[in-house]
């Protein structure tokens, strides 16, 4: 009786893919602990409720206004007296006239409205207050 050849045993199924399975986790990591999902605000900042769905653009000039009043213009605290001037050069710059404020909620309403005249002077064809998404009923 003649045998054939004897069988090669392959390699297990999951040492071939152990490598690839490895890199992958790696590149997992990498991109967790070095990227950034979303830009964060300077100050924390806790705007009203709305029950609009729509969000933001991020790419449009922000205004940041803190319960405590101060206003902070991409990132940077801003004086109220150079705020038109600031924001006409920043409108300048870019192709967009639309100026997104986000107000904390217990910021006062009078200094609010106040601070969106000085937009309006200062040439935004658009001001929207962000807000925040109901939750629940």
């Amino acid at each position: 009786m003649a045998f054939g050849k004897p069988l090669r045993r392959r390699p297990d199924e999951d040492q071939r893919i152990m490598p690839l399975i490895n890199v992958v986790f790696l590149l997992l990591i990498f991109f967790m602990v070095a990227g950034q999902l979303s830009k964060t605000d300077p100050v924390t900042i806790d705007p009203p409720v709305s029950e609009s769905e729509t969000e933001p653009d991020a790419r449009r000039l922000r205004l940041l206004i803190t319960a405590d009043g101060r206003v902070l213009l991409r990132g940077e605290d801003t004086a109220i007296d150079d705020l038109p001037r600031m924001l006409a050069d920043a409108l300048a710059e870019g192709a967009h006239k639309t100026v997104h404020v986000k107000a904390d909620g217990d910021a006062d309403v009078q200094h609010v409205i106040a601070i969106l005249d000085r937009i309006k002077a200062a040439g935004a064809e658009k001001v929207k207050l962000l807000t925040s998404a109901r939750r629940g009923p």
